[in-house]
Parts: structure tokens; sequence; C-alpha cells
């Protein structure tokens, strides 16, 4: 049996270590998750937030799935027509697509809470956080969606279309699923991020009244400190994107959009 040589050795433990650095902090925040304020170990952190942090846990998640949902609308046909059309001012168009990631989050997010409370009164409710989350995370699916689309040889579509299909099957059945490892990427970036979104709703959350779940973490931090049940509730959040990214991946992935990573 051949012995590792010395630089297998250093990959091994440069993996291992920096395996180590990212892991800790979550297996610190469940070990806390369990420890209740005498010492002793229980499950009561996450009984006793039920009634309470759950309802906000729904809420982010409906509005990261309406976020995912709406961003795909909007970019697959987007990111076609910025890929397979020229026409004049396509740089304009497209920068000003991307444009948000080019100013500071917390300035973006201000700008459009003012232009709620002096235009869009309608959007100082739950209207207003899905509008802001999907303006917000559309650059990231945008761009996701571009890049696969720009990579995907349109030799397999004009090869489906001589072969006698229509154009939407040609795009079921040919475009989607080779463009799925962008759709894919765009998908998580955005439901991880929109799921924990935090400078936004918490904007909202003044004149709005309502609370997301991350929001309700930093507002639990502030009047009780990292007491257990704080770190139940986000030990729940961490195994929610896990879960949800595990799932996506294994049947979306396999089943749909071939040619991701999934496990």
């Amino acid at each position: 049996m051949r012995r590792p040589d010395f630089s297998t050795i250093v990959s091994y433990a440069y993996v291992i270590i920096v395996s180590f650095i990212i892991i800790v902090p979550f297996v610190i925040t469940f070990i806390r998750s369990f420890m209740m304020p005498d010492g002793t170990l229980s499950i009561s952190n996450y009984f006793g937030i039920a009634g309470v942090f759950w309802p906000k846990v729904w809420l982010s998640l409906q509005l990261a799935i309406y976020t995912v949902v709406l961003d795909l609308v909007i970019t697959i046909p987007a990111a076609y027509a910025l890929t397979r059309f020229d026409f004049k001012g396509k740089s304009a168009v497209l920068l000003t697509l991307m444009g948000v990631w080019y100013v500071p989050g917390i300035s973006y997010a201000l700008s459009l809470i003012l232009s709620f409370y002096l235009i869009y009164k309608a959007c100082l409710s739950i209207l207003g956080f899905i509008v802001t989350y999907v303006t917000g995370f559309l650059p990231i699916m945008l761009l996701s969606t571009i890049v696969a689309f720009r990579r995907l040889d349109v030799s397999y579509e004009e090869a489906a279309r001589c072969l006698g299909a229509s154009g939407l099957k040609t795009f079921l059945h040919v475009t989607l699923p080779l463009i799925g490892p962008g759709i894919s990427s765009g998908v998580i970036l955005t439901f991880i991020l929109s799921f924990n979104e935090f400078i936004t709703a918490f904007l909202l959350a003044g004149p709005t009244g309502i609370l997301t779940a991350p929001v309700k973490v930093f507002d639990d931090i502030s009047h009780a400190g990292m007491y257990g049940f704080v770190a139940a509730e986000a030990a729940i959040l961490q195994l929610i994107s896990l879960t949800v990214i595990f799932l996506y991946l294994k049947i979306v992935g396999t089943r749909y959009l071939k040619g991701i990573v999934f496990f």
C-alpha cells in the first residue's frame, strides 16, 4: 500500500482545519440551544418558542418562496432577451438591472422604504416585504441565468426545432435542463439570502409591525441576551436552510434540472 506523500497530508490537514473552523460555530449554537439557565441540558427551549417563533419562521419561508418564484418568472425571459438579442440600450438596461449591487444595501433599503412612505403607501404592509425582496435579490438570479444562457450551445435548441419540437417544448425539455446549473445557483442563493434577510426586514418592522424570523432573533438577543432559547431560534433557521437546500438539490435538481451537483 502506497504511503501518502507530504503534499497529500498537508491537503487533508488543510481541509480538516477549514472544515473545523466553519463547523464549530454551528456546533456551539446547537449545544447552547439545549442549555437551560441552571446549566442542565433539555429540549425545553425548543418547546418554549414554538408558539411565538414558528409563525415568524413560516412568514420568512413564505417570503423566500415568493421571492424565488417571482424572480425566476422575471429573470428567465429577461436573461433570454439580454443574451439572444442585440438592441439599442442593451448595456444600459443590464446596468440598471444590476445597479442594486452597486449601492450599499442599507441605502437601497432606505430608498425603497422612503418611496413607500411618499408614493406607494400600500407597500407599508407585507406587500412591501415582497417588493423589496424581489427587487433586491433579482440581480443574483438574473446574473446566474445570464451566465447559464451564455454557456448554452444554441445548436441543441436548433436540433430540437428541426426535429419538430415547438418553442415551448424545446424550452422545457432542452433549454431548461441545460441551464439548470445556473438556475439552481440563483435559486439557492436567492432563497438563503431572502430567508435570512435582516436589513430590509428590520427597517420595515417599524412602520408595518411585522417581524420576520431573523428580526425576531435580533429582538430577542437585544432584550434577553444569548440565552438557550435564542440559540434554539438560530439553530432552527440553520436547520431549515440546510434542509430546504438539500431537498431542492436532491429532488428538483435530480429530476428536472440535469447536470447540477447533487447529493
